[in-house]
């Protein structure tokens, strides 16, 4: 897939891609796509964090600057400011926002046309995959179809695992080094190949936001247990990068880390939230036993 070009009129562009049905979201459209995001907090809260910390709608600078779609609803009054039907972020990743099948169909024809190069497509099942069928981007390395969506709202009731707390900056080698070694078990490559300074800043920004959780053995001083918050707003949180040491595996630590994760996520956000491989029957059964319950499938598509 190549690179994409920037052009100076990018609005015609989408709105030719699309018989005029998608638009660049601007500075103004801020307020209605953070209505749009409210509608489903635990499905869009990567969205809704980046958005956040951005404080803007608006296109990012550069050629690479992430950029939202979005569709308008179809009882709109001319006069008045447009409400969203649905969205599309573009950036590193895209994820679509409340968006149906056509309207990911029409996500999907703007998105072939910019030929942007990305690491992934994810988030709800149905708009990700028609979405990415209507690329015909044939370039991507996997697709993890069935991901079950999962969210908490209560205090566990399994007993949390002692020692669990934020990793402190001091520790951020170590930190670095089992961050690296889970995104490699995951996806089977490392993390370096995509860039990394951008993967160490990302590391030690979650250390900084006190978004980092770690076990730490007492005797040897590795990290047995880790977990991290990848995505925080007011209304949910996202867990990402759950992790178990190989020497510590088979001793049941999961289940108990993630209790003692969920006690920390509650006191951020009311809901806590996670995706997982369908097939990760394991993880699944630790995720059941804190009390997890499942909100949907997501679907990505790594490229």
């Amino acid at each position: 897939m190549p690179l994409w070009s920037p052009s100076a009129n990018l609005q015609v562009r989408v709105a030719r891609a699309s018989g005029g049905q998608v638009r660049v979201l601007e500075d103004a459209d801020t307020a209605a796509l953070n209505t749009l995001l409210a509608a489903d907090p635990v499905g869009t809260v990567s969205v809704a964090a980046a958005v956040s910390s951005r404080g803007t709608a608006a296109p990012g600078r550069g050629r690479t600057g992430a950029l939202v779609l979005g569709i308008d609803q179809e009882n709109a009054e001319a006069n008045d400011q447009p409400e969203l039907a649905a969205a599309c972020w573009l950036g590193a990743n895209i994820i679509p926002v409340c968006a149906g099948a056509q309207q990911a169909e029409a996500f999907g024809r703007v998105l072939a046309a910019l030929r942007r190069r990305v690491s992934s497509i994810y988030g709800r099942s149905e708009p990700v995959l028609e979405l990415f069928g209507t690329t015909g981007w044939g370039n991507h390395r996997e697709i993890r179809a069935e991901q079950p969506l999962m969210v908490m709202t209560e205090e566990p009731q399994l007993e949390p695992l002692p020692g669990v707390r934020k990793s402190r900056i001091e520790e951020f080698a170590a930190v670095e080094r089992a961050c690296a070694a889970m995104f490699t078990e995951e996806l089977g490559f490392s993390p370096y190949t995509q860039g990394t300074s951008q993967y160490r800043d990302r590391v030690r920004g979650l250390i900084q936001d006190g978004h980092s959780l770690i076990a730490v053995d007492p005797e040897t001083r590795k990290i047995m247990f880790k977990a991290e918050f990848g995505a925080v707003t007011s209304q949910a949180v996202q867990v990402q990068g759950v992790w178990v040491h190989p020497q510590w595996r088979g001793r049941g630590l999961a289940a108990p880390g993630m209790a003692a994760v969920v006690r920390h996520g509650l006191k951020l956000a009311p809901k806590v939230s996670l995706y997982v491989n369908a097939y990760n029957t394991p993880a699944l059964r630790a995720y059941e036993r804190v009390g997890f319950s499942r909100a949907g499938s997501f679907s990505t598509v790594l490229f």
